[in-house]
């Protein structure tokens, strides 16, 4: 065990992955066996790129590595495994917050490394790119005292980072703040978050109703995901509290089918949605190819044309979601961004393309 705790060759093979990581603003970290080497990717602007290769026969010395940080077993080779680690100091970065999962495979074990958001600046509500009409509803949705907001969307979507800016938005001492989480993704001083642990008997029901108990007056569940959540969410906003969430729906107005699938009946839909918004994340053009005249590849971007992402959103506060009212939807909104030049028609069409 000493040896792998001090294994230097190790410890410089992970430091430089890392940090090649996060200086290209990645969000993931795969590290693969294959059967001649070990392949580095990382997860940036929505796409998986190549970023390293090594020889095979250090990675499992690579993998142990990464769960001693994470106080995984290094002993299981044979389960998947779920942890978390701190990139720290010795980084030169302040510690950012990484959730881990090791999945066994043909050639050997698999990490992914989430890099988790860090900074709460990162989640304030004009960062989104919700567009000015949009802001002014889910701002005023997040404003009123009682009721059920929404966020809907793929995986990957964003969908989280928005619920965390909403929270953030909402932070104060005044305010009791509670969430149930799968897992934790960021941690908000201020917020007293739970984690979902169902071989503890701690799923999201039962969760929900020990917060309902804790005199909460902001509720966030990280998502709905059967009738008894879509029930007690219900439930915690008819009694006075806010109560945030996801769905997994295709657009704004699917959520009204969604819920009432999960057993809600119209009536109480109607009493306390406030608002829905849908969502996708689109890569932005990158500023200094854009202003650049030389065909030579962009430092920034490193060549792709991309640097960033940004959300399209299709919002709809309460009064459009009952009645006919013209909405701006998902693929309109996303014209607005292509027409401002923040982004192109390839990746509107790669996100959107089954809007048009």
């Amino acid at each position: 065990m000493s040896e792998l705790l001090h294994d230097s060759h190790i410890i410089r093979t992970w430091h430089d992955i890392a940090v090649n990581a996060l200086n290209n603003r990645a969000t993931d970290i795969h590290i693969e066996a294959r059967s001649q080497e070990t392949i580095i990717r990382s997860r940036i602007d929505g796409r998986l790129t190549l970023q390293n290769q090594y020889p095979i026969d250090l990675h499992e010395r690579l993998i142990t590595r990464i769960k001693i940080l994470s106080r995984l077993d290094i002993a299981e080779k044979r389960l998947p495994q779920d942890g978390r680690l701190l990139i720290g100091h010795d980084f030169s970065y302040p510690n950012i917050d990484c959730r881990v999962s090791i999945l066994p495979t043909l050639h050997g074990e698999k990490a992914v490394v989430r890099i988790l958001p860090s900074c709460l600046e990162e989640l304030a509500l004009d960062q989104l790119g919700l567009l000015p009409k949009q802001l002014e509803i889910v701002r005023g949705a997040i404003s009123q005292t009682n009721g059920l907001i929404l966020v809907t969307g793929p995986t990957g979507s964003g969908k989280t980072r928005t619920l965390y800016s909403c929270l953030s938005a909402l932070n104060q001492v005044q305010r009791n703040i509670c969430s149930v989480e799968d897992p934790i993704e960021i941690r908000l001083p201020g917020v007293n978050q739970v984690a979902y642990h169902p071989k503890a008997g701690l799923d999201f029901p039962s969760i929900i109703r020990a917060l309902l108990r804790q005199d909460p007056d902001v509720i966030m569940i990280g998502e709905i995901r059967d009738s008894a959540s879509a029930q007690l969410a219900i439930q915690a906003a008819q009694t006075g509290h806010l109560v945030l969430s996801t769905l997994h729906t295709r657009n704004a107005i699917g959520a009204l089918a969604r819920l009432k699938s999960l057993g809600i009946d119209q009536e109480s839909i109607e009493s306390c949605l406030r608002c829905v918004s849908s969502q996708r994340l689109i890569r932005k053009r990158c500023n200094e190819c854009n202003s650049m005249q030389s065909k030579t590849p962009c430092n920034l971007c490193k060549g792709s044309g991309y640097f960033g992402r940004i959300g399209v959103h299709e919002v709809l506060g309460s009064g459009q979601l009952f009645a006919s009212a013209q909405v701006l939807d998902i693929y309109s909104a996303g014209t607005q961004l292509l027409k401002s030049g923040l982004v192109d028609q390839a990746s509107l069409d790669a996100e959107l393309g089954s809007w048009h």
